[in-house]
């Protein structure tokens, strides 16, 4: 078995950095004090934690062994310029859910190292997830990514919403993994192994005659039940509303991206490098559940009256988008890196919306679209930012959302044969309904009185997380091409396997 430390470093780090936490929320006994804060409170070392732990992924991009691709622990894990990718989006994502659980739980008296340091060990999960070359690493790694999440959505003990949306996302999460590792053993079963790149390397030895394919099809349409509830993919998407509405808006931001991302990670890497479509032609699959999950989460959405449904049911929508992406991946070769710089761009543009809706609910205690009437009035910098999110997210320039949907669709429109034409019409048709409950949003801010003058002011933290996502989500459409560049570099491992 070979390993090297510096390799997995990122995962050294959270996992030595999260135990830190803890400690320091347990031994701390100020840690009661709301709104205390110190340099060795919960919420410095978590972030020096997770800071620590971005610093180590970057320098991974330097090394040589890093861009050929590599594994360690025997096959378990791969380190490559996929999976480093995937592990700044969830670092960047778990930093800047830091930031906003700070300002949501300002004055409030929780459990704080507890809480952080289960942050930690969720940023640990997607890491780990988005490295897993094997199927007994993806399951761990899942639930263990799924069980913090759990606690992490229920937080809110007192709260009934909360304890109702943990208690929904556990059911559906544990019918999900179970279904998902029964098709894990179907595929161990044919193959005799759980790494991915032998069960690839033993597919490769046959001809599709001599391969049960319908046992391999029945495998991956089960494993897809627990990567499709990971992502919020129709039919697996019922658990995200109420978990969305009940959690700590902070965590739904979380789960909104770091865990979309990890999800998406392990279902690319599996269907382009394990269960190839050369072999399994799961392409139909995909489109199809690309379709439903976009029209599903985008027309539902347009009724809702609480901002954190909406953005659920947006969020399930923006998975359609990513789907269409996968589902190229037979089609096009450009279909993997349109794929990752659209969950790059998501990243700023969802959590930008979430730290403005963390804010303003945290202080109008409140989370009805209603009450955001005259927000331009009350809190103009956060309006203004709200407006370029929900633009982003629509795909509207001048905003990065449109890059990100304009290389997507024009992915699925290159593709061979035109097999994707007719869901790049369906994409589209989504995304021209998707502006209505976008811009209603813009609409109560602006052109809605307010029930209430009172002014919302953002704490210094706040408003520069907003301004950054705000930076960010600008400057990707004007400077795209260091971005398109590090998607293309980020999936060409995958090409060559």
């Amino acid at each position: 078995m070979n390993f090297d430390l510096i390799y997995v470093s990122p995962e050294l780090i959270l996992a030595a950095g999260g135990i830190l936490v803890l400690l320091a929320g347990l031994t701390a006994r100020k840690w009661a004090a709301p709104g205390r804060i110190t340099p060795f409170s919960p919420e410095v070392l978590s972030l020096a934690v997770l800071t620590a732990a971005l610093a180590s992924s970057v320098m991974l991009l330097t090394k040589s062994a890093v861009s050929k691709g590599m594994t360690q622990f025997g096959g378990v894990i791969a380190v490559d310029q996929f999976a480093v990718f995937f592990k700044i989006i969830a670092l960047i994502s778990t930093i800047i859910v830091v930031f906003l659980a700070i300002d949501y739980f300002r004055g409030v008296r929780i459990h704080r190292g507890e809480f952080y340091a289960l942050l930690v060990f969720a940023a640990l999960a997607v890491n780990s997830l988005a490295a897993s070359t094997d199927l007994i690493m993806i399951y761990l790694s899942l639930e263990f990514l799924s069980i913090t999440s759990y606690i992490l959505v229920g937080y809110l003990k007192q709260d009934p919403r909360s304890n109702e949306a943990a208690v929904k996302y556990f059911l559906y999460g544990a019918v999900a993994a179970a279904v998902m590792l029964y098709g894990m053993t179907m595929l161990y079963g044919v193959t005799g192994t759980t790494n991915t790149l032998g069960i690839s390397s033993f597919l490769g030895h046959f001809t599709t005659d001599q391969l049960p394919l319908h046992i391999l099809f029945l495998a991956l349409l089960m494993m897809l039940v627990g990567f499709g509830f990971k992502v919020a993919m129709v039919p697996f998407h019922q658990w995200a509303p109420d978990a969305y509405e009940g959690a700590p808006t902070p965590i739904t931001a979380f789960l909104s991206v770091a865990s979309k991302a990890a999800g998406f990670a392990v279902l690319i890497r599996m269907l382009a490098t394990t269960l190839v479509p050369q072999l399994i032609h799961w392409g139909p699959v995909m489109m199809i559940l690309s379709g439903l999950t976009m029209t599903v989460g985008n027309l539902t959405a347009i009724p809702q009256l609480n901002i954190k449904r909406m953005l659920a049911y947006s969020s399930i929508g923006q998975a359609g988008y990513l789907l269409l992406g996968v589902a190229a991946i037979p089609y096009s070769q450009l279909a993997i890196p349109a794929t990752l710089l659209y969950l790059f761009i998501y990243l700023f543009m969802n959590l930008g919306a979430f730290a403005v809706v963390t804010m303003v609910s945290a202080r109008i205690n409140s989370d009805d679209i209603r009450d955001y009437a005259g927000l331009m009035k009350r809190s103009p910098m956060a309006a203004v930012a709200m407006v370029f999110f929900m633009l982003s997210l629509a795909g509207i320039p001048p905003t990065a959302g449109f890059l990100a949907k304009f290389y997507l669709f024009s992915a699925a429109i290159q593709s061979r044969d035109g097999h994707l034409l007719t869901l790049t019409i369906v994409a589209i048709a989504n995304t021209v309904i998707s502006v209505y409950y976008y811009m209603n949003v813009v609409r109560y801010m602006f052109f809605v009185e307010p029930t209430d003058a009172a002014r919302i002011a953002p704490s210094r933290a706040m408003s520069l997380v907003i301004c950054l996502m705000l930076i960010a989500t600008i400057v990707m459409l004007l400077y795209p091409d260091p971005f398109i560049e590090v998607a293309r570099r980020s999936s060409a491992i995958l090409a060559g396997m």
